[in-house]
This record gives structure tokens, C-alpha cells and sequence, in this order.
């Protein structure tokens, strides 16, 4: 499939307070001096991780996270931190162990599991990515129901479940019904399958929101083609040059309309 399950983490920095002790100074007057804080210093650290992590320097990335877990072993959020690092750099068997430490370390986290079930599912291990999905909706008071339902679609997607994709997408739009990723993910779905017709009702539905993006633009040409509707297939592919030259997506629909025979 082309579009890979999104597994994103928003790591909470609780920043504590800073302890206090009084030092004695040559004139005899108390004057506070900061004590070292490992819980703040982590949280320092899991957040020049993070950055060092988006900018691709994996090397300070790592360090930076390393340095946090000396710091906290037992943080969940640092754990996550080196699961999505290891991720990253495709280590996948190291991100596995870390993100189920981060479960052990709190169970009642869902979005760990749904991570973690994002990454199964990239390695091919849809069952365990199916079980550890639906555990992240079973806890109270999850609330990224939406995009875990989407992220457990596409995994079934990618097994050949088709049916079972069906329902969670189904149950994803119930939960968010004008989100345009999971219209948009549904839709890539379908055309893969060439549904031709259920294709066109969801991209329909996904046009009457007012976001344009390269994603649903290339979904209209691919829905275009599939219909040989040459018309509507160029009318799309002008709308995506003219609005998103550098994506990706344009840079596909570019390379396809300058083959032979195309």
C-alpha cells in the first residue's frame, strides 16, 4: 500500500519544579542555588531529542535521549522517545523492546500501543498489530479513537483484510466523519481494489471539506484514470500543479504524464 500507517507520539514533558537549597556565601548571607533535578533534566533532554530527531541529526538524537534515560530509567516518555528514534533508523527489533517497556512502565498509555501496533504492522506481524490497536481503544478515556481505527484499516488493508478494513474505517468516520486523512486513507484503499464506485462516494465526501491537499488531488486523477475520464484526470493534475508544485505528488503525476505512451 502507499500510504504507511502514521504513528505519532506527542511525548508529555511535565517540567518539575526546581529544588532549593540554601549556600552560605563569604558574607555570611543565604543565597538559594539551583539542586540538580533528573526529572527536569530529562525532560530537557527527551526535548533536544525530539528536535535533533526531526531535523535527521540521529546522532545528537540519540545521545540526547540516552542522557534522559540515564537520567529517569523508569520515564515511559523516554522509552517512547528511543522506541520512535530506533523507528526512525529502522531498528525495528530495539524499537519494539523499548516501546513495550514504555507499556510496562504504564499500561494505561494508548497511544504506546497504538505506536507499537503501527510498528508490527510495518513488520509484517498484522495480528499482534490488530490485538495491540484494540487494546489502545479498550483503555478509558482514550481519545485518539479516530485515528487508531484508521491506523487498524490500513493495517488490515495491507494483510488483505478487506472486509475488516471496511469496518474500521466505517468506525473511524463514525467517531471523526470530516476528518480528510481517514477519507482520504479510505479512498486509497478502495482505489487499490479498483471499487471504483465506493472510491468516487468518499472522495465525494471529501470534497465538500475546504482543505485542499496533494494527497486528495492525487486521489481525484487516480479516481480519474481508473473511470478513463481523461478530461477530469488532466483538469485534477493542472489543480495539483498549480497549487502544490513541490510535492510529492506532483512530482509522480510529472513523471507519469512525460512517459510514453501515457
Amino acid at each position: 500500500m502507499r500510504r504507511l500507517q502514521r504513528c505519532l507520539l506527542v511525548a508529555s514533558l511535565a517540567l518539575l519544579a526546581v529544588g532549593c537549597v540554601s549556600q552560605r556565601t563569604v558574607d555570611g548571607k543565604d543565597q538559594p542555588t539551583q539542586q540538580f533535578n533528573a526529572e527536569e533534566a530529562a525532560a530537557t533532554r527527551l526535548a533536544l531529542g525530539f528536535q535533533y530527531l526531526r531535523s535527521g541529526n540521529y546522532q545528537q538524537a540519540r545521545a540526547n535521549l540516552e542522557r534522559a534515560r540515564d537520567y529517569t530509567p523508569k520515564n515511559p516518555s523516554v522509552h517512547t522517545g528511543l522506541a520512535i528514534y530506533y523507528q526512525q533508523v529502522k531498528e525495528y527489533d530495539k524499537a519494539e523492546r523499548y516501546y513495550r517497556n514504555a507499556i510496562d512502565l504504564q499500561p494505561s498509555n494508548g497511544d504506546t500501543y497504538n505506536n507499537l501496533g503501527a510498528l508490527l504492522c510495518t513488520m509484517g506481524r498484522y495480528d499482534e498489530a490488530d490485538s495491540l490497536f484494540n487494546q489502545a481503544l479498550q483503555i478509558p478515556d482514550y481519545v485518539k479513537v479516530a485515528s487508531t481505527y484508521e491506523n487498524a484499516a490500513l493495517c488490515a488493508a495491507q494483510a488483505g483484510k478487506f472486509d475488516k478494513a471496511d469496518n474500521y474505517f466505517n468506525r473511524a468516520l463514525n467517531h471523526s466523519a470530516r476528518n480528510s486523512t481517514i477519507l482520504e486513507s479510505y479512498a486509497a484503499v478502495l482505489l487499490d481494489q479498483q471499487r471504483i464506485q465506493e472510491a468516487a462516494q468518499i472522495l465525494a465526501q471529501r470534497a465538500n471539506l475546504p482543505q485542499l491537499s496533494p494527497e486528495y488531488l492525487r486521489l481525484e486523477i487516480e479516481l480519474a484514470r481508473q473511470q478513463n475520464n481523461k478530461v477530469r484526470q488532466v483538469s485534477f493534475g493542472e489543480l495539483l500543479l498549480s497549487r502544490f508544485p513541490d510535492s510529492r505528488q506532483a512530482r509522480e503525476y510529472l513523471a507519469k504524464i512525460s512517459e510514453p505512451n501515457s
